[in-house]
């Protein structure tokens, strides 16, 4: 490939995970979409499939309005027969700072603010980013101190990119709080997987630092290096 030539951006999603369809114009979206419900329910009922349909067709118009590439989910029996559920976004912000050892450590500074966050540095070989894992409470009515609600945990990796001018977001959140850590090693190896098509060496980094926070954080960490 041409050094003059666009960088682009390789990323291998966790097998398991169901694609929102952000690549397709609208009506193809709209059957992959269809397709996944039908796949959930092969012996549902209609208004079963609909309601899938209509959960995911929303999830995938919130990640488009949020500027993700892509939006997927994963369904599945964990070994003890529970239901396990995850949710994968990936998206592309602008970076302003060409050194990528710079712009991670004032990402973990500004991300650290925040004392319900436990941040940490990582290390890929695309180069040096951030961890953040946190904890939060989704609400059907945000308005509706009494309506229902469900407790949440998140995975964010931040990792950028200076060759492509961008910051690449990992997000994943999951209900399934006992397999936060097994969906955080998922997100670990797409970030470890992901490459950038450049003639240019990779950027150096930091080396990885920081506390360890709380129990999540230790069960997870050996994952990134």
């Amino acid at each position: 490939m041409p050094l003059s030539a666009e960088p682009e951006l390789h990323l291998d999603i966790p097998g398991g995970f169901h694609s929102l369809g952000l690549d397709l114009d609208g009506e193809e979206r709209l059957e992959q979409l269809w397709a996944i419900a039908e796949e959930i329910w092969p012996t549902g009922t209609d208004f079963q499939r609909e309601v899938t349909f209509h959960s995911y067709r929303e999830m995938a118009d919130h990640a488009l309005a949020g500027n993700a590439f892509y939006a997927g989910f994963c369904l599945d029996d964990a070994p003890d027969g529970r239901r396990t559920t995850a949710s994968l976004l990936a998206r592309l912000d602008p970076l302003d700072e060409a050194d990528a050892e710079l712009s991670a450590r004032g990402l973990f500074e500004a991300l650290s603010v925040n004392e319900n966050n436990t941040v940490e540095y990582i290390r890929v070989p695309a180069g040096p980013g951030v961890l953040v894992l946190c904890g939060l409470q989704w609400q059907s009515d945000p308005d509706d101190d009494t309506a229902p609600s469900m407790p949440l945990a998140r995975a964010d990796v931040y990792l950028p990119l200076p060759r492509m001018g961008r910051l690449l977001v990992l997000s994943l959140t999951t209900p399934s709080l006992p397999d936060l850590p097994f969906y955080v090693s998922l997100l670990s190896k797409t970030a470890h997987d992901l490459t950038v098509s450049s003639g240019a060496e990779p950027p150096s980094g930091p080396e990885t630092g920081g506390q360890k926070e709380t129990a999540i954080a230790e069960q997870v960490r050996s994952d990134f290096g």
